[in-house]
């Protein structure tokens, strides 16, 4: 228990999942994600209702619902699947981060996709003094590995959701492995975390 207190945690349930992380002064952080299919808007915090969020989590055991409970304001926005951009630049301006590749958070690597495009963009454009040259380098070093996260992303949003027989499947194999090899599963992601932009540009 003590442990658990000072890392990230994942709790996974059909068409919904929580994570909760510790911040400072006793904080925690929760982000909580639920399958609707009645929200249409694309905005950022919308007010919801704290009660909600207690009643769809309502089955995800007590260290869960104790957290919930101390909930006071809730923020709710949608989440939208969106391809990764064709085209990244012109000869003057470029995107990059969101604009370029929007993801879904089920790989925690948004803001990292948008640091990494900038070192990759500052690198380009000053390595050559063909700008045109310089951001069509940008988008060709930075596209392919968008993709590949925005598309484990969209994996990992379909794994933490799973219903049914396949849920108690995946469920048992994950828990197999992470008794097993318990490195495995981070091995998985090494092309992800280990990734070196000044390698690269």
């Amino acid at each position: 228990e003590a442990d658990a207190a000072c890392q990230a945690e994942v709790f996974m349930g059909p068409g919904r999942h929580i994570v909760s992380y510790p911040l400072g002064h006793g904080l925690r952080n929760l982000v909580a994600v639920v399958e609707r299919r009645d929200w249409q808007a694309e905005g950022w915090s919308q007010p919801g209702d704290p009660q909600d969020l207690r009643a769809t989590f309502s089955r995800f055991g007590p260290r869960v619902t104790g957290w919930l409970e101390q909930v006071e304001e809730v923020s709710i926005w949608g989440l939208f699947r969106h391809p990764v951009a064709t085209h990244w630049h012109n000869d003057r301006l470029a995107i990059l981060g969101d604009a370029a590749h929007p993801t879904l958070p089920f790989i925690a690597q948004g803001a990292v996709m948008a640091i990494e495009d900038a070192w990759i963009l500052a690198a380009c454009l000053d390595a050559d003094p063909d700008q045109a040259a310089a951001l069509s380098r940008y988008q060709a070093l930075r596209q392919p590995r968008c993709r590949q996260i925005v598309k484990a992303a969209n994996t990992n949003a379909r794994n933490y959701h799973l219903r049914g027989p396949a849920r108690a499947v995946a469920h048992a194999g994950l828990r197999a492995v992470n008794r097993l090899a318990p490195t495995s599963l981070i091995e998985r992601f090494a092309w992800l975390y280990d990734y070196d932009p000044l390698s690269v540009a």
